[in-house]
């Protein structure tokens, strides 16, 4: 195979290869496994990289074999980051995004030598800290003052609740003037910033474009006004947890909805569990924003009179999130619908009041339309007849949690959506596998199924395989060792299956499986009573695409154990 590989320049196999990373990634690392010459034309196709605990101690190998890395990913390091970070940095690699988050500390030692030697880190992730005060965000900001994306968000409390060993506005003022490069910001759950820290982000880093303020208690309507009328580069604004409507907070010179008048860049407006009005989203749709995407998910005070305005007024949306909005009817979306022919992802979860109606409007009405997603609605309610027209755009549905859903309905819906890629049945309890088994012959294109929960779903087939077939998530449902038998026939190519709590799987299913798919790499057998543990280490021998194994109950395997079978490319976990 050597000799085979010059046949072609390097130049039409990098070609082939990148093709191979942009829509069909997990196929590179058998490719790099061919031959010497595809090692290494395929090394400089892998530009992110998660560290493990067992990935560690080749560290050094894995740095020097991947040499374009831009993104390096440590949330789950559990050892000294210090000195993880000194070996990064003397790696002379120019790395853009660095992920350290869920950690005890900063290492400030760690990110002082990055900062003296990586000048192209450019996005740095510190969430979930179990420690992170005003002392480290100044000395973050010394060592890496060209950042240009930060997330401090979330970092623990303690039980105290006083601000001292924590972030407050001193902090974030002082990282303000240091960070002058600050594009995006995430402050999420730090709970002792005020409108101060909106203020000094805002005045000081004139390049800010998108800023997240979630579960931040002390940040009022005004703050964020300042923030939206100030930041003349701002494109992305999200906030979560406040009332905006809130009479308390208003300032007699400058209030929220006049401050969208200044926004000129803004195109992405997220609202989440928010407390809005009509008057709020009238204000936006007269300020002829250039928006893209609108998400007022969980919110509340608005009705079908502000969301009209707005959409009205924004025909060129994209995405719209309306999760929770129980106002609206059928009628009201037949009403809308005018407006969204540029839509292309649209969410209407848990709207109990949506039927049939509103999905076969959608698909009728709404041309530009990828994805929907109606999860928690009354789908499987059918008002009238109505005309079934075929949307060949949409490639994603995810309908889990609709308990009146019938396979006659799921029949229909598939009907419509003849190029559907992923779809999402879980916790439908009208579902059977013979409904499953339609809409895969109808929809040979489906990559990603889920039927978690679906009790109705015990097998099912095609009349030919479906090799497109690579996620198969059937945690909780009816499947059974018949059903995984028809699975491995049809379903060959099948990447990752989760078997989660199916009573009705044994060894002798999952065997089944693991001869049949040549190229599986994950499986969760957790919970499946009958498989029987001894059975894992056979699985990692016969079938060495696995990567990834959840254990069934009753399997404790030692340290040596776990080495063996992660040396053979496989981590055996519980979760």
């Amino acid at each position: 195979m050597e000799d085979r590989c010059v046949d072609l320049p390097s130049e039409c196999w990098e070609l082939i290869f990148n093709h191979l990373h942009r829509h069909h990634h997990q196929f590179l690392e058998p490719v790099s496994l061919v031959c010497k010459s595809f090692l290494s034309l395929s090394n400089p196709l892998l530009l992110s990289l998660t560290l493990s605990p067992h990935t560690i101690p080749l560290l050094p190998r894995l740095l020097h074999r991947f040499q374009r890395l831009k993104t390096l990913v440590a949330e789950e390091f559990c050892g000294d980051l210090d000195a993880l970070l000194s070996q990064i940095a003397r790696s002379h690699l120019s790395l853009q995004s660095l992920h350290l988050s869920n950690q005890k500390s900063a290492p400030l030692e760690g990110l002082r030598q990055l900062g003296s030697t990586m000048k192209s880190l450019k996005s740095l992730k510190c969430y979930n800290f179990g420690r992170l005060c005003d002392g480290d965000l100044i000395e973050i900001s010394n060592s890496l003052p060209w950042l240009e994306e930060l997330d401090i968000s979330y970092p623990t409390f303690d039980e105290t609740w006083e601000s001292e060993g924590h972030i407050t506005d001193a902090g974030i003022e002082a990282m303000s003037t240091k960070l002058r490069e600050l594009q995006k910001i995430d402050v999420s759950g730090n709970f002792f910033i005020s409108d101060r820290s909106l203020v000094a982000l805002s005045s000081n880093c004139v390049f800010l474009r998108e800023i997240v303020v979630h579960d931040c208690c002390f940040l009022t309507p005004n703050g964020i006004g300042f923030a939206i009328s100030n930041s003349a580069n701002l494109v992305s604004v999200s906030v979560n947890g406040l009332d905006l409507n809130s009479p308390l907070f208003r300032s007699p010179l400058q209030t929220i909805e006049n401050s969208f008048i200044c926004a000129r860049a803004l195109s992405a407006i997220e609202f989440s569990s928010t407390v809005i009005s009509d008057a709020l989203l009238c204000s936006i749709a007269k300020a002829h924003l250039p928006l893209k995407k609108l998400a007022l998910s969980h919110c509340q005070n608005f009705t079908l009179l502000g969301i009209s305005s707005i959409l009205h007024a924004h025909q060129f949306l994209s995405e719209l999130d309306l999760c929770g909005a129980y106002f609206l009817t059928d009628q009201c979306m037949k009403d809308l619908s005018e407006y969204l022919s540029n839509v292309t992802s649209i969410n209407l979860a848990a709207c109990s009041k949506l039927t049939n109606s509103t999905f076969f409007i959608l698909t009728k009405s709404c041309s530009s339309l990828t994805e929907i997603k109606m999860e928690g609605t009354n789908l499987g309610e059918e008002d009238h007849v109505v005309d079934l027209v075929k949307n060949a755009r949409i490639r994603s549905l995810k309908l889990a949690g609709n308990g009146q859903m019938s396979d006659d309905s799921l029949s229909k819906f598939a009907s419509v959506c003849p190029n559907l890629e992923l779809l999402d049945v879980s916790l439908c309890a009208g579902i059977t596998g013979g409904g499953i088994a339609e809409i895969l012959k109808s929809c040979d294109d489906v990559r990603h199924l889920e039927v978690n929960f679906c009790g109705g779903v015990k097998s099912f087939g095609a009349d030919s395989k479906l090799s497109k077939l690579g996620v198969l998530k059937a945690a909780g449902s009816g499947i059974c060792d018949e059903g995984l038998v028809m699975v491995g026939q049809t379903c060959p190519w099948l990447l990752h299956l989760d078997l989660g709590g199916c009573s009705g799987v044994s060894t002798k299913g999952v065997k089944e499986i693991v001869r049949s798919c040549k190229g599986l790499r994950e499986i969760n057998i957790k919970g499946c009573l009958d498989v029987n543990a001894k059975f894992v280490t056979r699985m990692v021998f016969s079938r060495p695409s696995l990567r990834k194994i959840i254990l069934p109950i009753g399997f404790f395997p030692g340290y040596n154990q776990r080495d063996f079978l992660l040396r053979h490319g496989c981590l055996v976990c519980y979760s």
